[in-house]
């Protein structure tokens, strides 16, 4: 509005609002009385009244000039104010209202405020008002800590910390200053808070929480400020280890009372995830193979918790890199066990399951207008072997091997060169991997088994009951129960099905080939659990006092801790019972 020249202004009881940029930059504007029925003052409406001293809220006031506006906020007061009052039946102080007054010091507010908007004040401004009421509270809720009216004490607000029993889904906490403020209605998630210690459940791992404690009246609210209040995270991480041509991610995260609803770890277009309750991340690992050596391959690993009422979920992740090894090749001379069929060999740092590596052979008279000869080789604990048959005993050769990864690039050792007519004695190669997938009564076997200069008459695997971690030395000093079975396989790399074991029980199984000169030779001797019968299982009243001494999922696999789904109990009075988990 035009206000040249204006230096008074009364506001009469009529008026419930002075509009925004009502008195805007009225410098000769010297006092403002206002009238008991003002509920608010819109922003700006006395911005920059610099020549403003005086301004009074009067219950008794009668009419004598007005000014209406239909805003709803309170406005900004000039710059010369020395001390505003402000009392009647003002609700909310809009933003800015008195910002910018600097020689303003000493403001007092009424009981009614319900609002104060952004810097409503200048910092320096001391503001006064009485507790028990909601003006304390919309102070606090704008920034400011104020003064009790007639003490000219600090008014602190509650403040709250955590305490060590914190975890990753539980806060507990205890209330400073909150006996000051009898008048006022304190609650934690809704519920009365008793005493000056509070615990909250079921919440987000990791994260700040800043409303948990609500102080009230009459329907304004405010939320006491915590200091450290912060559930414990989890922290995941990702570790690797590698080989020339693979790299095995492994994640880990700290293990405290969050519900895990999904564990991944991504890397290299390969993922492996888990989804249950209460996951570990303990023995779950992504290996990625046919690799570039010397490499770098990043991962991602991924948590996911459920929390709160309405069972929300989040996911924690974290990245990590791994690098592969750079290749490492030393080919082995080779064994001709019998006229042009040789055992080709080289050390390599390759992964055991690598498919894309093998030798390659030529004639040392070709020429590079002839291409080599190639086939595919098996790795064991950093040897690679092959077996090359029929070779021309009439030439020499040259062999050398080879690894192609993923990418298609090949990398190559060294030629060793060959003659197929220089036989010499060689016993076979036998290994038995630990490797092994047991499903309740039925495991599953792996072995290696490479022959020597004698013929193979039978090859496979034995396998017995035994005590539980039951290992022996392999080669020829292996001991072998004569009650033990046979199962027969077939190939380099066999792999065989022991089936109709007794339940809960341990065995031992080992890889074998038998020479058509009547000698054995075996691998390593390796052991297994079998689980528990989970056929025709029923739920037997048990005593009182017998407990639970070990837990199986329906595959007959024991585990640590319930997992969703049906779960096998044995008891300690010798009961299975089959329990249903959600």
């Amino acid at each position: 509005m035009g206000c040249n020249g204006l230096t008074s202004a009364v506001i009469g009881n009529s008026v419930e609002s002075i509009g925004n940029n009502a008195f805007r930059e009225c410098t000769s504007l010297a006092s403002v009385t206002i009238g008991n029925g003002v509920t608010n003052i819109g922003d700006f409406a006395f911005y920059y009244c610099s020549n403003l001293k005086k301004v009074v809220i009067n219950n008794n006031l009668m009419t004598s000039k007005t000014y209406s506006s239909s805003s709803s906020l309170i406005g900004i007061f000039g710059a010369q104010v020395k001390e505003y009052v402000l009392g009647g039946e003002v609700s909310i102080i809009g933003n800015y209202a008195f910002y910018g007054n600097s020689s303003l010091t000493s403001v007092t507010i009424g009981n009614g405020v319900t609002s104060i908007g952004d810097n409503a004040f200048n910092n320096n401004v001391k503001i006064f008002v009485n507790v028990g009421t909601t003006s304390l509270l919309a102070l606090w809720n704008a920034g400011y800590t104020p003064y009790e009216f007639g003490h000219n004490s600090v008014m602190l607000s509650p403040t709250y910390y955590t305490l060590e029993t914190s975890t990753q889904t539980t806060i507990t906490a205890k209330v400073h200053n909150i006996y000051t403020y009898k008048d006022y209605s304190f609650t934690v998630n809704k519920q009365p808070l008793e005493g000056d210690i509070f615990k909250v459940e079921n919440l987000c791992p990791g994260t700040e929480y800043s409303n948990l404690l609500q102080m009230s009246l009459n329907d304004v609210c405010y939320y006491p400020k915590g200091v450290g209040i912060c559930t414990i995270g989890l922290y995941p991480q990702i570790e690797s280890t590698s080989k020339a041509s693979s790299i095995t991610f492994s994640g880990s995260f700290d293990q405290g009372d969050a519900t895990i609803e999904k564990y991944m770890i991504e890397a290299n277009g390969k993922k492996i995830e888990v989804y249950g309750k209460n996951i570990s991340s303990k023995g779950k690992s992504l290996t990625i193979k046919g690799l570039n050596p010397e490499t770098t391959y990043n991962a991602t690993i991924s948590v996911t918790v459920k929390y709160g009422e309405d069972n929300n979920s989040k996911t924690f992740s974290a990245t990590g890199s791994g690098k592969t090894k750079k290749l490492s090749f030393t080919t082995l001379q080779p064994r001709v066990v019998s006229p042009g069929n040789v055992i080709v060999a080289a050390e390599a740092n390759l992964d055991e399951e690598e498919t894309n590596a093998g030798f390659e052979w030529r004639r040392t008279d070709w020429t590079d207008d002839f291409a080599s000869n190639t086939g595919g080789a098996y790795i064991y604990e950093g040897t690679m072997e092959g077996y090359i048959r029929n070779l021309n005993t009439e030439k020499l050769w040259k062999v050398r091997p080879y690894y192609e990864s993923n990418s298609g690039k090949r990398y190559y050792g060294e030629w060793v060169g060959l003659d197929p007519t220089n036989t010499s004695y060689f016993e076979p190669t036998v290994h038995t991997y630990a490797k092994i997938d047991v499903q309740n009564n039925t495991a599953s076997v792996k072995g290696y088994a490479m022959r020597g200069s004698d013929n193979v008459a039978s090859q496979g695997f034995k396998y017995w009951k035994s005590a539980a971690g039951a290992r022996a030395q392999s080669g020829n000093k292996v001991s072998v129960p004569a009650d033990a079975k046979t199962v027969e396989a077939s190939g380099q790399v066999m792999t065989a099905e022991l089936t109709g074991l007794d339940y809960e029980s341990s065995y031992s199984y080992v890889a074998f080939m038998t020479t058509t000169e009547g000698q054995t030779f075996y691998g390593e001797v390796q052991s297994f659990q079998t689980g528990v019968d989970t056929s025709g299982i029923d739920s037997p009243t048990t005593a009182e006092e017998a407990y639970e001494v070990a837990r199986y999922d329906v595959k007959g696999r024991r585990i640590s801790t319930p997992q969703r789904g049906l779960n096998i109990l044995r008891l300690s009075d010798g009961s299975v019972r089959k329990v249903m988990v959600k």
